[in-house]
């Protein structure tokens, strides 16, 4: 069975933010506000448990393993290039990028934003996403989980420096 892409399309993202304060409302509606509560608790709670165990239930849900591929050791980048990691609140896949690319911002010297597009429609227009994470560096874009191989490549390559074993 082939593996589903590792990213989140922003579509379900909404309509997590949105599905779940609609149940809470439905059900408060109908069984009275403690119910309403209880639902919007059980709902973040879900949430929060799904990032947190996201990695180690990646491959039941079909999407292959998270697992990182570490990159060796890698020049520092040159000039100090701006990369931007844009994400969203509910996607189990920023958070693995997030750390990843700390992890690499320490050994290729680069600066790093984050900016989370979960309530930013017009960036998200402006820009064309469709998933999260992005990772953007010098005008070019990585969508997707990466390992840190994978993440190395891509900024070596974007901001003119061979990659490692080139």
């Amino acid at each position: 069975m082939p593996t589903m892409k590792q990213e989140c399309p922003l579509v379900l993202v909404w309509l997590t933010w949105v599905g779940v304060p609609a149940l809470a409302l439905l059900v408060g509606i109908k069984t009275g506000w403690a119910g309403g509560v209880l639902v919007l608790m059980v709902g973040v709670a879900a949430q929060v448990a799904y990032l947190r165990w996201f990695p180690r239930m990646s491959r039941m849900m079909g999407y292959g393993s998270v697992a990182d591929v570490v990159a060796g050791t890698p020049a520092a980048l040159p000039g100090r290039p701006r990369v931007t990691l844009y994400t969203a609140s509910v996607c189990p896949f920023c958070p693995i990028m997030r750390r990843r690319l700390a992890s690499l911002r320490r050994v290729l010297d680069f600066e790093l934003e984050e900016i989370d597009v979960t309530f930013r429609p017009e960036l998200v227009r402006r820009n064309g996403f469709r998933s999260v994470p992005v990772i953007e560096a010098a005008g070019m874009h990585l969508v997707g989980n990466a390992t840190s191989a994978d993440l190395t490549a891509f900024l070596t390559k974007v901001v003119g420096q061979p990659a490692l074993g080139s």
